[in-house]
């Protein structure tokens, strides 16, 4: 497959998975290119990333700690990646506003699944996208 394929996150946006969404922040950014989606629930994510992935997570890694979450994002902001989708419930009920902040600044993408999702069926919708781009 070639890897230099991608989608935007607007696009991405599009598919019937991300109907109960909402862009929280990083709207300026919704341009940024998508090469892979991945999920993402360790504390800390640039050994995990290479660019341009559009992370999805529980953010049970974070749970009830902020600056663990604002690390997260940071990184993932540092390393090139296109956005991050967090699913609401059962482990992360809201936002922390500095985590909005930061990507706002960062014209980064953060948008929250309101209902849960099956992260298996985005994935393998995504890929199939991109590989139908191709």
């Amino acid at each position: 497959m070639n890897f230099e394929v991608k989608l935007s996150v607007q696009e991405i946006l599009k598919s019937k998975h991300f109907g109960h969404t909402k862009v929280i922040a990083g709207n300026t950014g919704l341009h940024r290119l998508v090469r892979w989606v991945h999920i993402l629930e360790a504390t800390a994510a640039s050994n995990f990333l290479n660019g341009n992935e559009l992370i999805l997570s529980t953010g049970i890694g974070w749970k009830g700690n902020k600056d663990s979450f604002v690390s997260f994002v940071q990184e993932s902001i540092d390393s090139n990646a296109a956005g991050l989708c967090i699913e609401l419930e059962p482990f992360i009920s809201e936002i922390p506003h500095e985590v909005i902040e930061l990507a706002d600044a960062n014209d980064f993408p953060l948008i929250v699944f309101q209902k849960q999702v099956r992260f298996i069926d985005i994935t393998q919708e995504i890929h199939s996208l991109l590989i139908k781009k191709h």
